[in-house]
């Protein structure tokens, strides 16, 4: 990119982000000025087992201070899209009058508003929450600040996630969902018995222009199944050249278009499909199938930020903190149809969507931050953007 083109860039964004508080339709009110950081309180400790004290003091203060900044700004991916960002928005302020302002959009478009943000010294992000490419890119950036010891639920209640929730090893990103990405089909086009049980399925001659491929050079679902499948040593370069020869459809845009396409009959089959964001058509009867696929496929958290420098820094550190509840974490996933992530919460994913993986693949911090690599043999394979 020249040098013009990139002064234009920087001036159309400071003008967007000029007009946030009059005009974002994310926001349900004008962003709150700059409140003075709290010092950082210690970790309460709870009165129970598994509880943090709500008599507290010390969390009490932070609550307090949050009440007082009065609002909280996320920019979200399209993990908190759909039913989701509603829900959110409405539980949260309803538990502690405090307004929540959800942007959901793509990850670099994010990470770009957060730069120009600190650019012009006008920052309006207090939390982001992203997919793996993109927390790996905020974290290189030194974007977001160590969170793990300001939230008393990976204090105390850590041993009741599945997994540890803690992302990178400084504790910057935390897991607060997680998504299944794998094979999505039409069953009104592709006969129950004659599906992929392999990866290797896919790339037979049969399915020539039948194929959807989330784009790998944008990040996101394309990104995700393209790296974590050949970090684990499933398939390698030459596979994806192969299945090129299919003549797969590229895509993009938002990962529900891409699911709808599959459910249209556009496509037979969605390579790389977020099956917890698409069990919306599951539940409303679409002829959507997910697949297992016998040698595994990519699990990765949607994981949220505190980005340095926040105006609300306590509104910010308690959404996170309710994010992680067992309380939070009910409304996420009884929104999304869901399992959540801790297991004193159930599973609210719908009987007929309901799909054992046999290999899940984590998509953990180890992986994501080859992404360069990977990024770089995408632009190889399918054209630099």
């Amino acid at each position: 990119m020249n040098r013009i083109v990139r002064v234009f860039l920087t001036t159309v964004l400071v003008t967007i982000l000029l007009t946030i508080p009059a005009c974002s339709p994310a926001s349900p009110g004008p962003v709150s000025t700059p409140v003075k950081s709290a010092p950082q309180l210690p970790v309460p400790a709870a009165s129970s087992p598994g509880q943090v004290s709500p008599q507290d003091a010390e969390w009490n203060k932070v609550i307090e201070a949050a009440k007082a900044e009065g609002s909280v700004v996320i920019y979200a991916g399209s993990d908190f899209g759909g039913p989701l960002r509603p829900a959110i928005i409405n539980s949260f302020q309803e538990k502690y009058g405090i307004s929540v302002s959800m942007l959901v959009g793509r990850g670099q478009d994010a990470l770009q508003r957060v730069k120009v943000e600190k650019q012009i010294k006008r920052q309006v992000a207090d939390m982001v929450q992203q997919g793996g490419t993109s927390t790996s890119d905020f974290l290189e950036a030194d974007l977001a600040d160590p969170m793990e010891k300001l939230l008393p639920e990976l204090q105390i209640n850590k041993d009741k996630f599945n997994y540890s929730p803690v992302y990178d090893p400084q504790g910057r990103a935390v897991g607060a969902t997680d998504l299944t990405l794998g094979p999505l089909i039409n069953t009104n086009l592709v006969k129950l018995g004659d599906e992929p049980k392999s990866w290797f399925d896919i790339i037979n001659p049969k399915w020539k222009g039948k194929i959807l491929l989330a784009d790998p050079r944008r990040g996101g679902a394309g990104m995700s199944a393209f790296q974590t499948l050949q970090f684990y040593k499933i398939v390698d370069e030459s596979y994806f050249q192969k299945l090129l020869e299919l003549d797969p459809g590229l895509w993009g845009g938002s990962s529900q278009e891409a699911d709808n396409m599959v459910a249209r009959g556009e496509y037979a089959l969605g390579f790389n499909i977020a099956f917890e964001l698409a069990m919306p058509l599951v539940t409303e009867g679409a002829p959507v199938k997910f697949l297992d696929m016998k040698e595994g496929q990519s699990v990765q958290t949607g994981n949220i930020m505190l980005v340095k420098d926040r105006p609300h820094p306590n509104a910010a550190r308690l959404l996170a903190n309710w994010l992680l509840s067992a309380e939070g974490q009910k409304i996420i996933h009884s929104s999304r149809g869901s399992k959540s992530i801790r297991k004193d919460v159930g599973d609210f994913t719908p009987e007929k969507g309901r799909i054992k993986i046999t290999k899940p693949l984590l998509r953990d911090y180890n992986v994501t931050v080859t992404t360069n690599t990977y990024q770089e043999m995408a632009n190889r394979l399918f054209g630099k953007k």
